[in-house]
């Protein structure tokens, strides 16, 4: 019985326990690669003590840097190329600050050659533990220690090609119990190498995951159709079995955005992530006030200098107040921007209906007739969202979290019939001035797909994520990439 309450204790932590030996391997690496640089340059170590404070530096800057890339989050679900990426960016980020940092304190007196050398060691010695690692994951994984029971609703070639994916990425962390056949293509012959392994078909699901007991089911469809898998939520929904969606669609959206994972959004979370979500939140409006003290010696100034030239260049209010939700009946509130448009825009908005160049809840026009030429550059900016630092104090908006959307544009959607709870899924969680969104493109996402980043958003959160998403916004805002 210890033992099993053990295996269970490591199967559902192992994400948390790979990062944390992969953290303190590196930091206790990246301090021996030093020591040997200094070895190697000098012959000796009696200079050690003339680069404590490179050390010092070192270190927190790996911190720093490390939190903002998100090199240790979810670490065990990445593939080697991209660990491999990763922990090249983080040395080159470090070596760069640190050798600017010596040149600051003492030119050159420490010679370039100890930090190239440092560095060099360090990356082999990160990519032999870094194998280690994974060696060691494939062994628990096949010991069944750690890993996902999985079953994959799909036949098609498109289910094969995913199966192989997690396959190479992952070894057998994920064991593929069988394949379900989809109830919306039931007429079609399952893919050749798929075939001897199909288990069932979609109106089985329940006998299925009572006999399979799996972790993990995963919706492969070549479309983002949701709606079409609402019998399937209901019933992992009840028997607390995690889901998952996966698409050539999907898979394109996070190609192109801070996500790593080969797999989809969920749209069932386990039981104890629910819990720790509501931890997570008490812990991210703490970072949030935080946050707002750190930076308001910066945004006050420039938040007045901004509300002067709205006032001459344009006529109107300096702030635009506008009621916001984050899905259809949800909960609303006044969203505050510094106004970009002309002061009779909202009139203009209907007879504009039918420029609008995205779907759903989502009104973007690139060339909108009714923005201001000061009102544009803010935008591309998006110095127009500080304002909205007022809601976060007010307990309305956190710093990180999904974009809230005009209750008026809620009204002119489709109907959205049962796929209404996907939607409302976005309202588990405070709305957000920045998100995944943000930084994944912007106004050149479609509604559907800033819906699947919120969904992955919601899964993922944590105050550490959030911190990724601010490092990749700074450079996100002054690009103006997708902003209009």
């Amino acid at each position: 019985m210890d033992v099993n309450r053990r295996e269970g204790f490591v199967k559902r932590n192992w994400g948390l326990i790979y990062s944390v030996i992969s953290l303190s391997f590196d930091v206790l690496l990246l301090n021996l690669g030093l020591i040997l640089g200094i070895l190697l340059r000098f012959g000796n170590l009696q200079n050690l003590k003339y680069y404590t404070k490179a050390q010092l530096f070192m270190n927190a800057v790996f911190v720093l840097v490390s939190l903002g890339l998100g090199v240790y989050r979810s670490r065990y679900n990445l593939s080697p190329e991209d660990l491999r990426y990763y922990y090249k960016r983080l040395i080159i980020y470090i070596a760069i600050l640190t050798m600017a940092f010596l040149y600051i304190i003492k030119g050159q007196e420490y010679p370039r050659a100890v930090i190239i050398t440092t560095f060099f060691i360090i990356y082999v010695f990160w990519e032999f533990s870094h194998g280690l690692l994974k060696r060691l994951q494939n062994f628990l994984t096949g010991k069944r220690v750690i890993g996902f029971n999985t079953l994959i609703i799909g036949t098609n070639e498109w289910a094969y090609k995913f199966s192989q994916r997690i396959s190479y990425a992952f070894g057998g962390f994920f064991h593929i119990l069988g394949y379900i056949k989809s109830a919306n293509d039931p007429q079609a012959e399952p893919f050749t190498d798929l075939a001897p392994y199909v288990i069932g078909s979609q109106d089985q699901l329940e006998t299925l995951l009572e006999k399979y007991k799996p972790d993990v089911v995963f919706i492969v469809s070549e479309t983002m159709e949701i709606d079409k898998y609402h019998g399937i939520y209901n019933i992992c929904k009840a028997h607390n079995v995690k889901l998952k969606m996966v698409s050539p669609r999907v898979s394109d959206i996070f190609s192109n955005s801070k996500i790593r994972d080969v797999f989809g959004v969920s749209l069932v979370l386990e039981t104890w992530r629910i819990h720790f979500h509501k931890f997570n939140s008490r812990l991210k409006r703490i970072f949030d006030i935080f946050f707002v003290i750190l930076i308001s010696p910066v945004i006050l100034p420039l938040g007045l200098l901004i509300a002067l030239m709205i006032k001459l260049t344009s006529r109107g209010p300096i702030f635009f107040k506008q009621k916001r939700s984050l899905y259809k009946g949800g909960k609303e509130f006044y969203f505050y921007k510094f106004r970009s448009m002309h002061k009779d825009a909202d009139q203009m908005k209907e007879s504009l209906r039918d420029w609008n160049e995205t779907n759903g809840a989502l009104f973007k026009i690139k060339k909108d007739p009714r923005i201001t030429w000061f009102g544009r550059i803010i935008r591309k900016l998006s110095l127009d969202e500080l304002p909205q630092f007022i809601n976060v104090i007010k307990g309305e908006m956190a710093i990180v979290g999904p974009r809230p959307l005009p209750v008026k544009d809620f009204e002119i959607m489709k109907e959205l019939g049962k796929g209404i709870e996907w939607h409302r899924q976005r309202g588990s969680v405070k709305p957000g001035i920045t998100g995944l969104w943000q930084i994944s493109g912007r106004s050149n996402l479609s509604f559907e797909e800033m819906l699947f980043l919120d969904l992955y958003y919601i899964e993922h959160q944590s105050v550490f994520f959030d911190m990724e998403i601010l490092f990749e916004t700074l450079p996100t805002m002054f690009l103006g990439k997708g902003a209009y």
